[in-house]
């Protein structure tokens, strides 16, 4: 029996090895999980990305309608008639988005927290926005994913241009964007599409710019507006963007999109390798040190 004793008190101790990894996978698996669930907070709608609008912002033509529940009811559906379906689509646009500026009558840095891509949204573009060279263009930044857009659901006229763009390039249909220092549109099958103000005007620039009165009747409702919407109907429009450009933009929102997943993922598979590791681990020193029995000796 003594030797039986002493063989049990000399028996080697388990290494620290395997719990430890067990432990840093069972952390590094809580961390990602937790990770995960903030990446995945907006897209499941726990959590507001972005703030809600001023009631100022949502009051008035300008204003805001009814948001775009469905993206794809902004396509065209069979048979629909081109210029009924591109009047539909503005002023679906338009009543979805609100056009809105904290102070004076352009984008300011109070408008940052409006316009700024969210933490919630995409932390790796939030946090790209405050380096000096990205602030520009992310501090202000505007969607060419019209689902991205229109979930944000704020925008100034190049912004809800750029949501009619997509759409119309998505189906083929012809589009351009067109832009002036005091407004931008889309012009598609020699029409103009407004959704700034909601308004389908069915003339061409070209036709415009030589009679700018044309459009006196398509904006009857913003009559303290018109004055400068004829000055700007009446100039040389230059294209903002081309196809490419557009399409170069999209694929980096994808990008980015994708990107987001990545690290609460990884930590997530790492930390369970890890703690199964090491419990395989743990099960292996157990087996390798488990007493054996001693012949003619019985407890």
């Amino acid at each position: 029996m003594n030797d039986a004793i002493k063989i049990r008190d000399q028996r080697p101790r388990l290494s620290l090895y395997p719990a430890s990894l067990r432990s840093l996978g069972l952390f590094l698996a809580g961390v990602g999980t937790a990770f995960l669930l903030f990446v995945s907070a907006y897209p499941l709608g726990l959590v507001r990305a972005y703030p809600a609008p001023p009631a100022a912002a949502t009051e008035g033509p300008l204003g805001f309608e009814q948001s775009v529940g469905d993206v794809d009811d902004l396509y065209r559906g069979p048979g629909e008639p081109m210029q009924v379906y591109l009047d539909r689509l503005t002023k679906a646009v338009a009543g979805g988005v609100v056009h809105y500026w904290t102070e004076g009558d352009s984008w300011t840095a109070a408008d940052t927290r409006y316009t700024r891509i969210s933490v919630f949204d995409n932390y790796l573009l939030w946090m790209l926005s405050f380096q000096p060279e990205y602030q520009d263009n992310l501090q202000n930044y505007e969607f060419v994913t019209p689902r991205k857009a229109l979930h944000r659901g704020y925008g100034f006229c190049s912004q809800v241009s750029k949501i009619v763009y997509s759409i119309l390039a998505d189906q083929g249909i012809d589009a351009k964007i067109y832009s002036v220092p005091e407004h931008t549109v889309v012009e598609s099958n020699a029409n103009v599409l407004d959704s700034d103000y909601g308004v389908f005007v069915p003339h061409s620039l070209v036709e415009i710019e030589k009679a700018p009165s044309i459009v006196d009747s398509y904006y009857a409702q913003f009559g303290s507006m018109l004055p400068l919407l004829k000055k700007a109907y009446g100039q040389s429009w230059q294209q903002l963007g081309t196809a490419e450009d557009f399409n170069n933009v999209r694929a980096y929102e994808a990008k980015f999109e994708r990107l987001k997943w990545a690290p609460p993922l990884m930590l997530l598979a790492i930390g369970v390798l890890l703690a199964a590791a090491g419990r395989l681990l743990q099960r292996r020193e157990l087996a390798r040190l488990m007493p054996q029995q001693v012949p003619g000796v019985t407890s």
